[in-house]
């Protein structure tokens, strides 16, 4: 009786541990496939630029084509259907949530870069050498079993073009 006891204990933990084990590669996964598809999106965003402002030296976001390239960037990535929404059989089951986007260019001859770049209320601090695109998303966890956080991963991505004595780098 004993040793059934201890057989079904160890095939309990080793159960329990596997669980946890692929929690942990899911999480792993999410966060590292959301990085990546944030700075490709932010990267097609920071290309979105008014080209007669920087025929004159000047970076200069368009916005509208910045947020399209963003969000097609992501839907790209992410494997996300032309609503925003992820496709069937893929890692995520809800949308992501666009919370914050921000862009930070040379419309305003005042603004110098280097700059400090703070917004206390989402928790993002940087000094940005040059003009730069920021976005915040937040995604629901995918659970791989009942003991998974079950919560939202909250990503920033702030993209910038470095300058150095007012030319590109």
């Amino acid at each position: 009786m004993n040793r059934v006891l201890l057989l079904m204990f160890v095939v309990l933990m080793f159960l329990y541990t596997t669980g946890l084990e692929a929690d942990r590669y899911l999480t792993d996964t999410v966060h590292n496939r959301l990085k990546s598809a944030l700075n490709r999106g932010a990267h097609d965003a920071s290309l979105q630029v008014d080209r007669r402002k920087l025929a004159e030296g000047r970076i200069m976001f368009d916005r509208p084509a910045a947020r399209k390239a963003f969000e097609q960037g992501l839907r790209n990535n992410l494997q996300l259907g032309e609503d925003g929404l992820p496709l069937p059989q893929t890692l995520f089951r809800e949308p992501p949530e666009l919370l914050f986007e921000d862009y930070v260019d040379e419309s305003d001859p005042g603004d110098l870069f280097p700059r400090s770049y703070v917004q206390t209320d989402r928790s993002i601090t940087q000094v940005l050498k040059g003009p730069a695109v920021i976005y915040q998303i937040r995604i629901r966890m995918p659970k791989a079993h009942v003991f998974s956080y079950d919560g939202y991963i909250y990503k920033t991505v702030i993209y910038e073009y470095p300058l150095n004595g007012g030319t590109i780098n």
